[in-house]
């Protein structure tokens, strides 16, 4: 009997430690847009990412999409994000939506993170204007 609870407990511990990872990626990410820091976001990327940027859209090494980021927060100096949306449902997929604002401009910003190897990463990256 003791042995089955110990299990149970131990399951339940492993499951809210996951919760808590899952969260902390979404977080982490979130103030990584906040405060422009893109040598910290791209970590989070995957080797490949599928990004758009307002009008633009490719496929981008991780590297590439760093600097391409760079370059929209040294144009776009971020002054609040807000989480709008969030599914975390699945346990190998995530998707989120932040609003951006900039001292220029409003943006949505959204994106995709998939499991791989008991690990999120971005494989999906898009910030459009909101007007």
């Amino acid at each position: 009997m003791l042995n089955k609870a110990g299990m149970a407990a131990m399951m339940c511990f492993l499951m809210m430690t996951s919760l808590a990872n899952i969260n902390d990626v979404i977080d982490d990410i979130a103030s990584c847009i906040r405060t422009a820091n893109t040598k910290e976001l791209s970590k989070y990327f995957s080797s490949t990412v599928s990004m758009t940027l307002l009008n633009d859209e490719g496929i981008y090494s991780r590297v590439q999409a760093e600097i391409i980021l760079r370059d929209f927060f040294n144009r776009n100096t971020p002054t609040s994000v807000k989480l709008a949306h969030r599914l975390d449902s699945n346990p190998n997929f995530r998707y989120v939506v932040l609003n951006l604002e900039t001292s220029k401009d409003t943006f949505r910003v959204s994106y995709k993170l998939t499991n791989n190897d008991n690990s999120f990463q971005v494989t999906e990256f898009r910030i459009e204007s909101i007007y």
